[in-house]
């Protein structure tokens, strides 16, 4: 519970802190010599092989296990000293459970801009929890070596290092999501939204990437609709991979769901055009009124229509707090 709780607590801090987890939160990153995506990190080159092997399986499969993310994290932030938010962007865009709150405040927390410290761990402690014995690595050593492991004082990597990563170690990480929506929507014709299917008087349910809840007003006659903003992605980007894999788990799990891709703004004057009647009489112009039901969340601030709650592990406890074991005090008194 206390795991899940920890999702919960970054879904909170979101809630209250908007997209300022996509900047040091508490505290200014310390130290940082790259700029960017370290190369061996993103190539799964580093020489630890547990977290090279995890990265190959994230490109291939879209999951990586929580503890090895931050050992990732770690050693991108705080040994390779890159700002964490690069990593963090692409590691989201990877993942299949890409959740902005729990990714962009995990790497915070690891970085140190969203806790008391930064975390670190050498290759004694991977092992322990990789079930792996890698021996002679640059994080084979105690902790009080491990910052300069990489680098010496005077930020200049490691001779013994430079033959193994070419220069410069960092590289810009981009997604073109223009070139990623045209082949999800050539993919996915079948299910695209057609305005033909639009019957007058029935409401909408608009679900996203972070609502896809097959349960959400079951039973009820209404469209249903997957709502894909480029204005989001472009905040937001992942591989195509990941969009597809939202489709996947939305037509699968939601009968009769069509897919929009565009900003909000444009669904709603889509919808308000196709639900209304012409020549009608005012009563009957109001009960064609367009009703759209969305869930709260940070991504639908800018929706119009019928707001719902979201579920919670712990509905009482909300608002923001500034570590996590103050807020799971709060929570621990709802386990009973």
């Amino acid at each position: 519970m206390q795991q899940m709780a920890w999702r919960e607590y970054f879904q909170r801090v979101w809630q209250q802190k908007g997209n300022l987890i996509l900047q040091d939160l508490k505290s200014e990153q310390s130290n940082v010599v790259l700029q960017a995506l370290p190369k061996p990190i993103s190539e799964g080159n580093t020489g630890i092989q547990a977290l090279d092997n995890a990265i190959q399986h994230l490109y291939a499969h879209g999951m990586m296990h929580n503890h090895v993310r931050m050992y990732i994290s770690m050693l991108h932030s705080n040994i390779f000293k890159a700002a964490w938010s690069p990593g963090a962007k692409w590691m989201y865009a990877n993942l299949l459970d890409h959740d902005p709150a729990a990714n962009f405040l995990s790497w915070q927390w690891v970085a140190g801009t969203f806790s008391s410290k930064q975390y670190i761990a050498n290759q004694e402690n991977i092992n322990k929890y990789t079930n792996t014995k890698q021996l002679g690595t640059f994080l084979d050593t105690e902790y009080e070596n491990l910052q300069t492991s990489i680098y010496n004082h005077s930020n200049t990597i490691q001779p013994n290092l430079s033959v193994n990563w070419t220069d410069p170690l960092d590289q810009e990480f981009e997604l073109d999501m223009t070139a990623i929506f045209k082949k999800i929507q050539h993919k996915n014709t079948a299910n695209m939204f057609d305005a033909n299917q639009v019957l007058a008087n029935q409401p909408f349910c608009i679900y996203n990437s972070f609502n896809l809840d097959p349960l959400w007003h079951n039973g009820e006659v209404v469209h249903r609709i997957l709502l894909l903003e480029p204005n989001h992605f472009d905040q937001f980007p992942v591989t195509e991979k990941v969009l597809q894999f939202v489709i996947d788990l939305a037509t699968t799990n939601i009968p009769g769901i069509q897919i929009f891709i565009g900003n909000f703004e444009d669904l709603n004057q889509v919808l308000k055009k196709t639900s209304s009647t012409e020549n009608v009489t005012d009563a009957a112009s109001e009960n064609s009124k367009c009703i759209l039901y969305f869930k709260e969340h940070p991504t639908t601030l800018h929706y119009k229509g019928i707001q719902e709650a979201r579920d919670w592990l712990f509905p009482q406890v909300n608002g923001y707090y500034p570590s996590f074991f103050g807020y799971w005090k709060k929570c621990e008194r709802y386990l009973k």
